[in-house]
């Protein structure tokens, strides 16, 4: 075999899934233009327009030509097709499906028994072809040509239109795509090093104004208390020292990047070893929310 008319395996699979492919979107597009019809007046006539559209898809590839759409995407063609092979290759591919889509389109059980018996047939058909497909598929992975049953049939093979030549790779391209990866590398070892959350804070506490206020040391969480990070409903709610709830998860990624943040809305110094789960239960008491309010006015005062 010589290197022009050598063609892969993986290209001839690729011209076949390429075909299925152009005739599924021409029959999409028809799809959409019957939507703006009547509801049923397209689909009781569905198997005639797939003959419609193959037989065109048909007459302007392998008719005027020695390859389907999906080889001419690919550079491939039918070595050996001519006139008649065309033909049959149109009624081998469009006839079965047709009669296969007709029958069980319609209601035979009123029928006679000659079509009960013809659908019999082409459901048993079916089935065999189903089954040569798969025995011809083994059988081109080892060979590596004929990839469907209806080449085989017709004894078409294909090949490619230009002659494969080795790709030249130049200086240029081997550097940019060294440099390429060297920087690729880089990014992703040292950006994990960075520590964002700190630079995000520091950067932050350049203009916020330190608050001089003292506070309760403990959060009183309502149905309005937001996080002080996302500002959504505390999930797992938390805090760490100051009078803010934090999710959990949003106070937890802080800690985990440094020991020590400020909170973002009082301006807090938060401690790692502070963190601690809000519970009703270690929520204080009036008594004690009482002794806190004198001793805030009285820092105040």
């Amino acid at each position: 075999m010589t290197l022009s008319s050598y063609v892969s395996r993986i290209n001839q699979i690729d011209a076949t899934q390429l075909d299925t492919e152009i005739y599924k979107i021409l029959k999409n597009q028809i799809k959409e233009i019957a939507r703006y019809s009547g509801p049923g007046k397209i689909d009781k006539w569905q198997a005639e327009v797939d003959v419609l559209l193959k037989f065109l898809i048909w007459k302007f590839s392998l008719q005027r030509g020695s390859s389907t759409f999906g080889q001419q995407l690919l550079n491939l063609q039918y070595a050996n097709i001519n006139q008649k092979k065309a033909i049959l290759y149109l009624i081998l591919s469009v006839l079965p499906q047709y009669l296969k889509d007709k029958l069980s389109n319609e209601n035979i059980s009123d029928r006679g028994m000659l079509i009960q018996s013809l659908k019999s047939f082409i459901d048993w058909t079916s089935n065999a072809v189903s089954f040569l497909e798969l025995i011809n598929l083994l059988y081109f992975l080892h060979q590596g040509v004929q990839s469907r049953v209806i080449e085989c049939l017709l004894n078409l093979s294909s090949q490619s239109i230009t002659t494969h030549r080795p790709r030249t790779i130049g200086y240029s391209y081997m550097t940019r795509e060294l440099l390429w990866h060297g920087l690729m590398e880089l990014f992703t070892i040292g950006i994990p090093m960075i520590n964002f959350h700190y630079l995000k804070y520091t950067v932050t506490r350049l203009w916020r104004r330190p608050e001089l206020v003292m506070r309760r040391s403990f959060p009183v969480m309502d149905a309005a208390t937001k996080c002080a990070y996302c500002e959504e409903n505390p999930i797992l709610p938390s805090h760490a020292g100051c009078t803010h709830v934090f999710c959990y998860y949003c106070l937890q990624a802080h800690f985990t990047a440094m020991n020590v943040f400020h909170c973002p809305s009082c301006n807090a110094k938060l401690h790692a070893e502070d963190m601690k789960r809000y519970t009703i239960a270690s929520a204080p008491s009036s008594d004690d929310e009482d002794s806190d309010d004198s001793f805030e006015r009285m820092d105040n005062g």
